[in-house]
């Protein structure tokens, strides 16, 4: 039975592991620093502990590598043998290992390459490196890297060409392959690379096969998939999310908000951003919900569009216009005031520069109806320009840092960053916080929470800092992956911030952390971190056998 062989399992697993795998199975830095992290134990274990989680290591490494084929230096740990009885590996894989010390050579510290900044540059840079040096791993990572965030195929086309491959590679290229094919858009042809690849890594690719599977209609078999895979190794929660959610149904569902909504923006000086938000959100499926828009003082056209959307929306639509920019916090707190605003039973908090998909309040709504107990639902955030790029997920926020990052009390994970999103983000379930972009609060907690601290005006973590008090109060916040909205502002590797606002959210993360102080805020995420695992548990119960 499921309940018996991955609820034993998991349960079973150290601590230690359980705490960080609660947060996801996927990422190179993530699965990797779990693994270093339990050497130490292993080492310490008595000879059949040491074994288990030897394997468990050596499984962490390897479905790190399988997300990251082209990264060398990921094999180079997994071909060390860092614990006696370290298991033995497949001999295809030994045999690439082996291959893979020829064909690993990272530039020198001197070489320009380390010192170019210019996304341009560095394009040009890699194409002559990769005709220079065609056999060279380290450029084809380097590539792909620069490659996907920006969707710029040709680069990644270059870096996988056959003929510029070593034979004995070959598995790392059609896994490679196989990823570039999918975030393309070329589920078929992504399925039949990992075909081609067969069971090369151990333990192969779940999620990337079934988010294939899926694409091409085929959830029967996606879901049989995941089932073994989780069954042969439930330390795997992010294919166990996915999973739980194709059987429950929670996939597909879309349900009208328990209760009136009030849909609430605000805005300064973004015209063209905001025309097209407001087109999205007219064209979606809006429930009967009713929209207020407060423009901050805005000195461009933003009045202009806003009666043009006016006399579209007709009594749909009010505004409200400030004469100067009140920040964004005292913005939301001014909506929020409003009598005819509060009496609504829900209120949507939108910026005013994303795309939403027609069924965004619909997907809201079942995550309401799942999660009753909930205080605010939240939704996964892409890049608009190039969706693979993940802005923000389900947050349960890391305090106290480690030694080697004092400076800050807090830090928000990163587990979404440096892979494109392939679907290992699309699942429902509580956490923490959630992205201020797209948010659903119950009108009811807002006397009990309170509003928005405008300490932190202009602008950032505001809307984590709400989050956070909704904790600290016996909330909670949940995030509905299936829900994806896509938004103008670029984050991540492709981002464009000035010093000015830098320096703002560097300050707002220093306010916040005063403002809870080191207790609270290690409280907070030891409490995150229960609520995943007691998730994850019970996920795992309601599995039939």
């Amino acid at each position: 039975m499921i309940e018996t062989s991955a609820l034993g399992g998991w349960t079973a697993l150290p601590a230690q592991a359980r705490r960080m795998l609660a947060r996801g199975s996927v990422g190179r830095d993530h699965l990797a620093g779990l693994a270093a992290g339990l050497l130490p134990q292993a080492a310490a274990s008595e000879a059949a502990g040491r074994a288990r989680l030897a394997r468990l290591i050596q499984d962490l490494l390897c479905a790190a590598w399988a997300g990251n084929p082209l990264d060398g230096g990921l094999g180079q740990l997994l071909s060390g043998q860092p614990l006696p009885q370290w298991p033995r590996l497949p001999e295809p894989v030994a045999d690439v290992l082996k291959a893979l010390a020829n064909f690993w050579r990272p530039a020198p510290d001197t070489d320009p390459w380390w010192s170019l900044r210019d996304a341009g540059e560095r394009r040009a840079l890699l194409l002559s490196r990769l005709q220079a040096e065609p056999k060279n791993l380290f450029w084809k990572a380097e590539a792909w890297a620069l490659a996907w965030p920006r969707a710029d195929w040709e680069l990644a086309d270059a870096a996988l060409l056959p003929e510029a491959w070593p034979r004995t590679l070959a598995p790392l290229r059609l896994q490679a392959s196989a990823q570039a094919l999918l975030a393309r858009g070329e589920a078929q042809d992504a399925l039949a690379a990992l075909d081609g690849l067969g069971a090369f890594f151990p333990g192969g690719s779940p999620g990337l096969r079934a988010e294939c599977l899926l694409r091409l209609g085929r959830q029967d078999e996606a879901v049989d998939l995941l089932t073994a895979c989780v069954l042969s190794a439930p330390w795997r929660s992010s294919e166990f999310l996915r999973l739980s959610d194709l059987m429950s149904g929670a996939a597909g569902e879309v349900a009208p908000v328990p209760g009136s909504v009030a849909v609430l923006l605000y805005t300064w000086n973004k015209a063209c951003e905001l025309d097209e938000t407001l087109a999205s959100l007219a064209a979606s499926d809006l429930q009967g919900a009713r929209i207020w828009v407060l423009d901050n003082g805005s000195t461009d056209a933003t009045p202009q569009v806003l009666e043009g959307w006016r006399g579209r929306l007709g009594e749909a639509l009010s505004l409200v216009r400030l004469p100067v920019n009140i920040g964004a916090p005292a913005a939301r707190n001014w909506l929020l005031s409003l009598p005819e605003v509060r009496r609504h039973e829900f209120l949507v908090f939108l910026d005013d520069d994303v795309t939403l998909p027609g069924h965004w309040l619909g997907r809201l709504g079942a995550a309401a109806v799942r999660f009753p107990e909930a205080s605010v639902w939240g939704c996964r955030v892409v890049d608009e320009h190039n969706p693979l790029l993940v802005q923000s997920v389900d947050y349960v926020p890391c305090a106290p840092r480690s030694q080697r990052d004092a400076s800050l009390l807090l830090a928000l994970p990163t587990l979404h960053l440096g892979q494109p999103d392939l679907g290992q983000f699309t699942y429902l379930r509580p956490c923490v916080s959630v992205t201020g972009c797209c948010h659903l609060l119950r009108t009811a907690d807002i006397d009990a929470t309170g509003g928005f601290d405008i300490r932190f005006s202009p602008s950032q973590y505001d809307d984590l800092e709400r989050d956070l008090r909704v904790f600290l109060g016996g909330g909670h916040v949940v995030y509905q992956g299936h829900l994806a909205v896509r938004h103008k502002r670029r984050s991540g590797v492709v981002a464009e911030s000035s010093p000015a606002e830098i320096g703002s959210a560097q300050a707002n993360a220093r306010k916040l952390e005063a403002k809870h102080g080191e207790a609270a805020l290690a409280g907070i995420s030891a409490g995150g971190v229960a609520l995943l695992e007691r998730d994850l548990e019970r996920r795992f119960r309601l599995l039939p056998g």
